[in-house]
């Protein structure tokens, strides 16, 4: 049986995977090939592993994701079109990316990383602004850095 496909685009970076959500045009295509060239930039890995629609599936109590078969290593460039990229065959997802407009966004969260569960898996979410790449590059890298204290700066 083939897992639920989510609109959302997965990358990793270094050993971290991520989920980025959002609706159409908010940049998740954008954020995944800077997230991607932003590693590899560093020296580490820097990977997509699916672009628009990600299979998820939870195991042993972890997110899984994988590329639908169809869209296996391809990516859309708005305004050059759809592309192949290197890809991996799947990931652990570490943390999940929700792409909203920036005005929705506080200023100084108490919290900035929040709870979602996606197919009963708990995993910790930071929101970031849609179409702001580089803001949410340093968002992402606060979350990684936040989470994994004492691992590597991959972005």
């Amino acid at each position: 049986m083939t897992p639920p496909a989510v609109h959302a685009n997965c990358v990793i970076v270094g050993t971290a995977g991520l989920l980025i959500r959002g609706g159409a045009g908010s940049g998740k295509s954008s954020l995944a090939d800077y997230l991607v060239e932003a590693a590899r930039a560093k020296g580490n890995l820097g990977q997509l592993v699916a672009d628009d629609y990600t299979h998820i599936a939870a195991v042993d109590g972890r997110l899984q994701a994988h590329a639908p078969q169809a869209i296996e290593g391809r990516m859309e460039v708005r305004g050059f079109g759809v592309v192949e990229a290197p890809f991996a065959p799947g990931a652990q997802i570490h943390l999940a990316i929700e792409l909203t407009s920036a005005e929705t966004i506080e200023r100084m969260p108490e919290q900035p990383l929040g709870h979602v569960v996606l197919d009963g898996v708990q995993l910790p979410v930071i929101v970031c602004p849609q179409n702001d790449p580089a803001h949410s590059l340093r968002l992402i890298r606060w979350a990684l850095r936040t989470l994994f204290p004492k691992g590597p700066d991959y972005i």
